[in-house]
């Protein structure tokens, strides 16, 4: 009996944790934008601006200012702008 209640105690934990984990966080797939690089970040052939969050790759795809890119990477929203975390890119143009 003690056996069960102790599983039963460890699964409602390990759900709670789940609960915890914002949804955005579980579903965040890469993406792969096509823009060019400005002072703001990549400005997509679509028109939308997304910033660049600050990393090794978007730190290097940022010093390629006016050239085309292909950046893949999450995207997430912060303070009601677009942010790319960037994994990969490739200038294309």
């Amino acid at each position: 009996m003690k056996r069960n209640k102790k599983g039963l105690a460890i699964g409602i934990c390990v759900l709670l944790l789940i609960a915890m984990v914002p949804a955005t966080a579980l579903l965040a797939a890469e993406v792969t934008i096509t823009g060019k690089i400005t002072d703001e970040g990549i400005v997509a052939d679509d028109g939308q601006v997304y910033a660049v969050a600050e990393n090794d790759k978007g730190d290097e795809m940022m010093e390629l200012v006016d050239k085309k890119v292909k950046a893949t990477g999450t995207v997430a929203e912060k303070d009601g702008e677009k942010v790319i975390t960037v994994t990969a890119f490739e200038v294309i143009e």
